[in-house]
């Protein structure tokens, strides 16, 4: 053989031992099946582990062994399902038994993984913990409190909503309440804005929230008031007993601040968390626990009352669709024959018999039963200031005082009374005698009218000199005194 041919088999001995060991160094990168076993072969001939590969457009995690993690967490951030797929867009739920995550539900976003806290998805909107686990129940952050639903729900909860709740048990972050359609002693509403934040009083005071055009007010933990409250931290200087320092809230499932409506109520302001805001005047109108009683709040929400310092039944009476009533200094309606007394001045109202819608009489009305069971005739003042105070004077012929009245008495036929500074000769039915003549009484001649005027007469009817003193006026019973 010669050296050309030694030299050229040797070349080509070793071009071939080269290229064999290019398969090894230089092999194609890819997924290849063995023993079934789906693995990822990198460029050097290795099954690639702990990476990720992507096979159809999907993504999957080869594990220390070289195969396809399935069914579990990776790195404690993506999840891949019982193909070994990462999920995306997608919930999760885990029941913690492999230690791996708590157990709860999990959402993986588009990049498949796990989302930290506020997300929308789809409809709703979650917060999920450092760890990616969604938040239940209630959740504070700052000053904020919100309320994500229940164990298998998670949405932030927007609008009115009842939730168990007991204000001496506060609920911690994560604690899961049950929601009611109605609330009872065991749970309150409350009311998320859009943005999930429970309306609340940041103040610890009473702070006003407008929701659908009502008025509403929240407690520091935002639930939802009712019932009376002292909102109000000065009581108006007309005001005797501190009413007008109240707002009613309605039932435990209302809420809404009563204005320019009656309401009849067997709970009232004394008996309310907030009391010691009412100044008690003895017992004279106080309403009783569990009585009902009715109240008229004005339009913005202060219950109508009776105010100091006033001069005329206007003022003393508040007036709903056209009609008067009274309300007493502690803003219960009342009926039957009412006086007040103010700065000197009587004024007499009727409002209707016991149990009555109240309304304010005026004119001449008959049958009417004081306090003692006594049937009077009242006349009440039809316009004006005053209109429904007692008329004191003569009106259509006949003389009243205080809206009582004035009859002669029962033994006499004439009898002459003075009311406010004039002198009238009445008779038995209380019709003032204008007739210029002179009158007897028990046959004897005692008086005489002339010029509308009252005189004394002799024995012969003739005038002596005008009337200076007249009988003691008739007095009636009334069912309410007010002094003010």
């Amino acid at each position: 053989m010669t050296r050309r041919r030694i030299l050229a088999g040797w070349s080509i001995g070793l071009l071939m031992g080269v290229m064999a060991a290019g398969t090894a160094f230089g092999a194609e990168s890819g997924w290849k099946t063995e023993d079934g076993v789906l693995k990822f072969v990198d460029n050097k001939g290795n099954y690639v582990t702990n990476e990720w590969r992507t096979r159809d457009g999907k993504s999957y995690f080869l594990g220390s062994d070289g195969e396809i993690e399935k069914s579990t967490w990776i790195e404690n951030t993506y999840y891949v399902d019982d193909k070994g797929v990462m999920v995306k867009n997608s919930w999760v739920h885990t029941d913690g038994k492999d230690g791996l995550k708590e157990e709860g539900w999990y959402f993986l976003g588009k990049n498949g993984k796990t989302e930290e806290g506020w997300k929308n998805v789809g409809d709703g909107r979650y917060n999920f913990d450092s760890d990616g686990k969604m938040r239940t129940g209630w959740f504070y952050e700052g000053d904020n409190i919100y309320y994500l639903g229940g164990r298998d729900d998670g949405a932030m909860r927007r609008g009115w909503v009842c939730l168990e709740f007991d204000e001496d048990n506060l609920p911690e972050i994560g604690d899961i309440s049950r929601e009611y359609k109605k609330a009872d002693e065991n749970s309150r509403w409350f009311f998320f804005q859009n943005n999930g934040k429970a309306k609340r009083s940041l103040s610890g005071n009473y702070d006003q929230e407008t929701i659908h055009g009502e008025k509403f007010y929240f407690d520091q933990n935002g639930a939802m008031l009712t019932g009376w409250h002292a909102v109000k931290e000065k009581a108006d200087s007309d005001d005797a007993t501190g009413i007008s320092r109240f707002v009613y809230l309605g039932g435990k499932d209302d809420g809404a601040i009563a204005k320019g409506q009656w309401k009849q109520l067997s709970e009232h302001p004394g008996d309310s968390d907030d009391g010691a805001a009412i100044s008690m005047k003895g017992d004279e109108g106080l309403p009783k626990e569990g009585d009902k009683e009715w109240y008229y709040f004005e339009n913005n929400g202060t219950p109508a009352y009776l105010k100091t310092g006033i001069s005329t039944m206007n003022a003393a009476t508040v007036r709903v669709d056209g009609e008067n009533y009274f309300v007493n200094q502690y803003g219960c309606r009342r009926n039957g024959l009412v006086k007040i007394v103010s700065g000197g001045r009587v004024m007499v109202g009727y409002f209707g018999e016991k149990g009555s819608d109240g309304r304010m009489l005026t004119g001449r009305n008959t049958g009417i039963v004081d306090d003692d069971g006594k049937r009077c005739t009242f006349y009440f003042n039809t316009s004006g200031s005053n209109k429904g105070a007692g008329f004191s004077g003569e009106k259509d012929g006949f003389l009243y005082y205080n809206g009582l009245l004035v009859t002669a008495d029962g033994d006499s036929r004439y009898e002459v009374y003075k009311v406010d500074g004039k002198y009238y000769l009445v008779n038995g039915s209380g019709k003032v005698q204008t007739n210029e003549k002179a009158y007897k009484s028990d046959g004897d001649y005692v008086y005489l009218v002339e010029d509308r005027e009252v005189y004394y007469t002799d024995d012969s009817g003739r005038k002596t000199k005008k009337a200076d003193s007249g009988a003691t006026l008739p007095d009636f019973t009334c069912d309410q005194v007010y002094e003010l």
